[in-house]
């Protein structure tokens, strides 16, 4: 069933950057699983996926907490149930803060509670973690699969600590080492790994934190979507090491 399409799983495809790659990979021709925590907005991210339904192409949205461990394992049953293959696995998920927080950012070190630590690693870490653990078995079996870990370029200059946000950098610190790790074990099995780096891209997260102010100018959300398109059409016998895509000062 659906053979003829490509099969993704998007994480936090219901809204911002996972948004935007659900719809360009629906262009181009997958089966797009949508996921995320509030089934209205995945509902919403259907009914834009509706318009670039192809010939035997579905997409189907599924509420998945992705630090749940059942409910992960579940996500991938119910792909592979449905479509008997799986070839890409982009992890988006994130978060800056805790859902129950109204704290707007920044919180300093010193003032960070610790279960808003917990909360922004588990989402952002441990959830990539366990989804892309999770689609493992299936790509092994198939020797194909790709896997796209959303990272943050921190600052202008890449990978570096911000003042004021030390669990979201912790988190996208210790996602670079996950990613670069997993790369290196699964590259024999036809499975390749990547970390993207997006400076502030045009979300809903960033509208509320103060992190884009270093950059000078923002990413548009399709314009970085595409940027991740290109990096799953690349040729299969290379690979992209840790780009960044960073908006031009000014452009934004």
């Amino acid at each position: 069933m659906y053979k003829k399409n490509r099969v993704a799983i998007v994480t936090g495809g219901s809204s911002g950057i996972g948004q935007a790659i659900c719809v360009t990979l629906a262009k181009s021709g997958f089966n797009v699983v949508v996921t995320g925590t509030n089934p209205l907005r995945i509902e919403e991210t259907l009914q834009l996926l509706e318009q670039f339904l192809h010939t035997a192409s579905a997409h189907i949205g599924r509420k998945t907490d992705v630090t749940n461990e059942k409910e992960v394992r579940s996500l991938v049953e119910i792909t592979y149930n449905r479509f008997e293959r799986i070839d890409l696995l982009v992890a988006s998920a994130g978060i800056g803060k805790s859902a129950g927080s109204k704290r707007v950012l920044p919180y300093s070190a010193a003032t960070l509670p610790l279960c808003e630590w917990k909360a922004v690693l588990d989402v952002n870490l441990t959830g990539v973690y366990l989804t892309n653990r999770a689609v493992l078995p299936i790509m092994k079996a198939q020797k194909s699969g790709q896997i796209i870990n959303i990272g943050s370029s921190t600052t202008p200059h890449g990978l570096k600590g911000t003042p004021y946000a030390p669990a979201y950098c912790a988190s996208k610190f210790a996602l670079a080492g996950f990613t670069q790790a997993l790369a290196a074990e699964v590259e024999g099995d036809g499975i390749r790994v990547q970390t993207v780096f997006p400076g502030p891209v045009e979300t809903p997260l960033v509208d509320n934190t103060l992190l884009a102010k270093p950059f000078g100018g923002i990413v548009r959300s399709d314009n970085f979507s595409n940027a991740v398109m290109a990096l799953i059409e690349y040729p299969m016998d290379s690979t992209v090491i840790d780009p960044h895509i960073l908006p031009m000062r000014g452009k934004g």
